[in-house]
């Protein structure tokens, strides 16, 4: 249960300030430990312009690989925990954006954030069926009602919480 209830707590923190955190950047320089550089370095040898920051007690690199801008978490030991990277919604299966479209047809789709676990014993409450380690968050704007929806690589679309 305490497992659980971290994870989610994670989980709606990275989702949470993924949405944020890059809004509000300063020119403060950070660093993470020996242990987590070495992990990124090892995972992600080919990043370009990597800058560390701390959120919530994880390490977080924020980087371009091939153009494209993503962040890697790492927790206190230095392990791999998570990747990030901002999509746009077409990028989506076409299954899922349809789906998406139909269930929230009020809505429009604003960012949708890629979500990939790393594989070192992924905690339920990240994953929507065994050995998932892929989904989305999108957020949802109908009026004045902002609303961020998880959707697994199943194609299941599930509410995740309000803005």
């Amino acid at each position: 249960m305490k497992n659980t209830i971290l994870s989610v707590f994670f989980v709606l923190t990275l989702v949470v300030n993924g949405f944020a955190a890059d809004r509000n950047k300063t020119d403060k320089k950070e660093t993470a430990s020996y242990f987590a550089q070495n992990n990124f370095n090892a995972k992600f040898h080919d990043a370009k312009d990597v800058t560390w920051s701390n959120v919530d007690g994880y390490y977080k690199a924020s980087f371009s690989l091939n153009g494209i801008r993503k962040a890697a978490f790492f927790n206190a030991q230095g392990d791999y925990v998570a990747t990030t990277e901002y999509i746009k919604a077409e990028s989506l299966p076409a299954a899922t954006l349809e789906k998406l479209k139909k269930t929230y047809k009020d809505y429009s789709i604003g960012e949708v954030l890629r979500f990939e676990v790393g594989d070192s014993s992924v905690p339920e409450a990240y994953s929507a069926a065994p050995g998932e380690a892929t989904y989305y968050f999108a957020s949802l704007r109908k009026e004045d009602n902002q609303i961020v929806v998880k959707i697994s690589s199943l194609n299941e679309i599930s509410f995740f919480r309000s803005l």
